[in-house]
């Protein structure tokens, strides 16, 4: 097994890992407003956040009686962040020790001989945000849910269409015997709560 570069995740941006693909790393979005970098990069892939849906737990409606459960999801417990846009670029508001749910803009569909694993951008660390991610397995294929915290006292604004994780792909020397077939199979781009 062997951890992918930029020239050699490019050879595979033929499988559609990454639909939309973006081939070089950018800095700016198609109005050009300045944006958090995204695309290619040397050593992976950044994927950007969907504007479709971000779901937020926070204390403030943690009632008496409340807690996740991971088995059966109460959905009355997030709340839907409204989309804001402030100088050309779209955000949702992670409130101080709070949690969000995101899904990837991108539809990601991992070959059976490749894993993908991600961290959160070095942007969001220097706000204290931790992005947390689960292994993308072989022959997993949707919209990646992403679990993103903020253990700050501060609010902090959490950008739609731009960087927000990076994936790192190794490569197997050969497939998988079993591809993954599991749940959040071909999930899309609005969060599915967990259940088992």
């Amino acid at each position: 097994m062997g951890y992918l570069n930029d020239k050699q995740i490019s050879k595979l941006a033929e499988l559609d890992i990454f639909q939309p693909y973006v081939g070089e790393k950018r800095r700016q979005l198609d109005n050009g407003i300045k944006a958090i970098s995204y695309g290619l990069s040397q050593g992976g892939y950044d994927i950007r956040l969907s504007p479709e849906q971000f779901l937020v737990y926070s204390r403030d409606v943690c009632g008496p009686g409340m807690v996740l459960d991971p088995k059966t999801p109460d959905p009355s417990i997030p709340r839907e962040a409204n989309l804001t846009t402030f100088g050309g670029s779209p955000f949702f508001v992670l409130p101080a020790f709070s949690f969000g749910l995101g899904a990837s803009l991108e539809l990601i569909t991992m070959p059976a001989n490749v894993i993908g694993l991600c961290d959160g951008k070095s942007t969001y660390t220097r706000c204290g945000v931790i992005i947390n991610v689960t292994p993308i397995e072989p022959g997993w294929s949707g919209h990646l849910t992403m679990h993103i915290a903020n253990p700050s006292p501060f609010p902090v604004r959490i950008y739609a269409n731009e960087g927000i994780a990076q994936v790192m792909l190794y490569e197997f020397d050969k497939p998988v015997e079993k591809p993954y077939t599991g749940l959040y199979q071909d999930q899309g781009a609005t969060v599915r709560l967990a259940a088992v």
